[in-house]
């Protein structure tokens, strides 16, 4: 009857423990920038009892959430009279002779965390813990990278995992601890949740899930055997993962965030069938660029596209899909409109979907290109040299710029420097193609032409040419905007081909009508042919958009892109009446509900034969910005998906007797 009673004041002693005892474990704090760091969470009250240990020569502020406070505060045997200003921050006096200065200041804080919103980047509850670094929940003090030693301590029920290696976990007097080391960090962060533990060894690395009671039962076995495939051939490339464990936990928030050491996966996601090979490798190839090697965010994010061109394209590569890959990153690099392009050193990260594009996509392009230039061996040794000298330092794009040109022993600065300036992409083109019977054999010969705001670009032009007796294949050096090229063959040409495999950052030339084409443009109106279904318009372009008025038709909304939804009826009766013609094949009341943009525009029908089938399909879309057209049937189930054909390819050239 009592049991809530006792559990509170056995929590409460658990708390007074940490304030008593101090620090268990350490870090020497004679290393500059070195701290130790214990926190004890209490979920069910949003309670949270730390202590800091770390050398401060010159003192310094801090931060704190609201409803955390500064218990004590200690150099040596020496209380520090810690300040509170009107602006919140804490101080800290500096020391007060030289021999201060090595002697590590201890500071205690406590207290009960702000309940979370949707804004917030901190959340502590029963059900998930997350506390980012730099969130206010513990001092951040100085700039110095150094070693860190972090404690954690939770309730019965719950796990904990934070930045660094796992070193030890534990019980203690019915919670859980674990202590974890970073060996060079400015940032620290904590997760948290009522998880279950599986675990395994796999090339030297400790591997572990932390589920749910569910979501473990279903789930942990696999994702512990794809991490294990996954790290072997990341370790073959890239050397040894900079954490002696990587751990894969569950959050109830939609998101995949990468930690050093462990990776955050949505609850909701991690049942996709598609996760284990997709995210899960992405993330998990972040311990190396992003959590090992540190972004300098100012100077632009590079990690996203050196991660998804290593783990997305290079497992891609292995399937034998590398190349539809990249003629689908191109498709959506040139759903962009002209108004959402920027130069790539710009990009920081974020859930806009267009920075994304050019911050992933389009960076993973670049690196393509970079790696056909120098060579597979040296890019290879570029990504080691690059661990080597930045593991867990900050790196910038003029860092990733030195260690590949230091690999292929010729410098990339011109080469790469345009490409992470300048917005978007160039078009190419042929002209004046022209075929030669010469000495026995042929000359094919033409002009390349690179067309945009911001061409030239430097490129290494492929061209594929058939002839009677095999293909032949030549790369031509484009840096101008016109370059003649001449190539001599011994048999017929039957065909020229421009970039056959779709090796270049470029714009890809006639493209589909496809989804993303309605969710990247800002412009794009929406027609609900019933009221009751214009909410959904969210779901699909992930914003608010423009409404139509139900009897609108297309010249309310000329040049702009334009959502329509209703019943299938409707739909079909709207269609009609405006002169559109039917699509391709017939999906207009195929499954339960459909989305289909018309071919040659920008005009997407979303319908269905119920709201429920509508609602689900909707919900889905935004796994489809690829797609021209997805068809639903019962519950959801996904019947026919796919892009229409395009015929027309103007860089290639077909040769007649």
């Amino acid at each position: 009857m009592n049991r809530p009673g006792l559990r509170r004041a056995s929590r409460l002693l658990g708390l007074l423990w940490l304030a008593a005892a101090g620090l268990a474990w350490g870090v020497s704090t004679d290393v500059p920038g070195a701290r130790s760091l214990t926190i004890q969470l209490d979920p069910t009250g949003r309670g949270l009892q730390g202590e800091l240990r770390q050398v401060l020569p010159a003192g310094g502020s801090f931060r704190l959430l609201e409803g955390l406070r500064v218990t004590s505060a200690r150099r040596g045997d020496e209380t520090l009279a810690v300040t509170r200003n009107a602006e919140g921050r804490w101080r800290i006096p500096p020391g007060s002779d030289s021999a201060d200065g090595e002697v590590p200041v201890t500071l205690r804080w406590r207290g009960t965390l702000p309940e979370a919103d949707e804004r917030d980047h901190y959340r502590l509850a029963v059900d998930s813990s997350l506390l980012p670094t730099r969130a206010g929940w513990y001092p951040h003090l100085g700039d110095a990278a150094g070693p860190l030693s972090l404690t954690v301590r939770v309730p019965e029920g719950q796990r904990a995992v934070g930045s660094g290696s796992l070193q030890e976990e534990r019980r203690v007097e019915d919670d859980y601890l674990a202590r974890f080391h970073h060996p060079r960090t400015r940032e620290v962060a904590i997760a948290a949740g009522p998880w279950r533990l599986r675990e395994r060894e796999v090339g030297g690395v400790r591997l572990r899930t932390l589920f749910p009671k569910g979501l473990d039962e279903a789930f942990a076995e696999t994702y512990l055997e794809r991490t294990a495939e996954h790290l072997v051939l990341f370790q073959a490339r890239l050397g040894r993962l900079p954490y002696s464990s990587f751990t894969i936990a569950a959050s109830p928030a939609p998101v995949g965030l990468a930690f050093p050491g462990f990776t955050l996966l949505g609850e909701r996601v991690i049942p996709l069938p598609f996760i284990p090979h997709t995210s899960l490798p992405h993330e998990l190839m972040h311990a190396w660029w992003g959590a090992g090697v540190a972004i300098d965010y100012p100077n632009g994010n590079w990690a996203e596209a050196l991660t998804t061109y290593l783990a997305d394209h290079a497992l891609a590569k292995q399937r034998g899909e590398a190349e539809t890959m990249r003629r689908r990153w191109l498709a959506d690099l040139a759903a962009l409109p002209p108004e959402q392009e920027f130069a790539l050193v710009d990009f920081r990260g974020g859930p806009d979907p267009a920075g994304r594009l050019i911050g992933y996509q389009h960076g993973a392009m670049l690196f393509h290109m970079l790696r056909q230039r120098i060579g597979d061996e040296a890019f290879d040794r570029g990504l080691r040299r690059l661990a080597e000298e930045w593991m867990h330092r900050t790196a910038d794009w003029s860092a990733l710029i030195d260690a590949f040109g230091e690999a292929a022993g010729v410098s990339q600065q011109a080469f790469l420097a345009p490409w992470l300036t300048r917005p978007a992409r160039p078009s190419l083109h042929l002209e004046s193609v022209r075929v030669q019977a010469r000495n026995g054999g042929y000359r094919l010969g033409g002009v390349l032409i690179q067309r945009g705001n911001h061409a030239p670009w430097s490129l290494d032009v492929p061209l594929l040419v058939e002839t009677e007796e095999g293909p032949v294949s030549v790369t031509r050096p484009l840096d101008s905007l016109r370059d003649a090229f001449e190539v001599p063959l011994a048999s017929r040409p039957l065909s020229l081909e421009v970039d056959p495999g779709s090796d270049l950052l470029r714009h890809p030339g006639p493209t589909p009508a496809i989804l993303r084409q309605l969710t990247l443009d800002p412009t794009t109106r929406v027609l609900a042919l019933d009221d009751a279904h214009r909410h959904l318009a969210r779901q699909v372009l992930g914003r608010k958009a423009e409404a139509l008025a139900a009897s609108a038709d297309l010249q309310d909304a000329p040049g702009s892109p334009l959502l329509v939804i209703g019943s299938t009826t409707a739909l079909r009766e709207w269609r009609q009446a405006n002169g559109l013609p039917a699509p391709p094949q017939p999906l207009e009341t195929a499954g339960q509900a459909r989305f289909w943009m018309i071919p040659g525009q920008r005009t997407g029908l979303l319908g269905g034969d119920d709201a429920d089938a509508l609602a689900r399909l909707a919900a889905s879309l935004r796994h489809h910005g690829q797609r021209s057209y997805v068809v639903q049937g019962h519950d959801g189930k996904t019947e026919q998906v796919g892009t229409w054909a395009i015929e027309e390819n103007p860089l290639r050239v077909t040769f007649t007797r």
